[in-house]
């Protein structure tokens, strides 16, 4: 094994360029890394989709309530699908749909330029 840190795909921005729309949530996700990866992907997007399955979904909630709390997004839609595997067992889906509000770019570039100024207090 090589000593060099791993970084996830979704933030590496040369492997994901985040236009996709459909933002698929895992288990152990973050919700503040999900609500910084929802950022990226609503500034190419008007409308973004959380896409959760039962062990996503707090974070999914989190991250959607906190983003339109902030006054980034408003809810589209939310909604809920119950499916039977081949198994027999119960796959369930929760879909969040959020819209980019008109103020979103200028919140974003305010919070951008207070995320620099931290991080060079921090670095000094």
């Amino acid at each position: 094994m090589s000593n060099t840190e791993y970084t996830p795909s979704y933030l590496n921005k040369e492997a994901n360029d985040f236009s996709s729309h459909e933002i698929k949530v895992n288990p152990i996700e973050n919700s503040k890394r999900l609500m910084y990866i929802a950022k990226m992907s609503l500034i190419k997007n008007d409308n973004i989709e959380l896409i959760a399955g039962t062990g996503g979904s707090p974070a999914a909630v989190r991250a959607a309530e906190s983003l339109v709390r902030l006054g980034y997004v408003e809810y589209e839609s939310i909604k809920t699908d119950t499916t039977l595997s081949n198994t027999g067992k119960r796959r369930t889906k929760l879909t969040i749909k959020l819209k980019k509000n008109a103020d979103f770019q200028k919140l974003f570039d305010e919070n951008e330029e207070i995320r620099r100024k931290t991080q060079e207090i921090e670095k000094s």
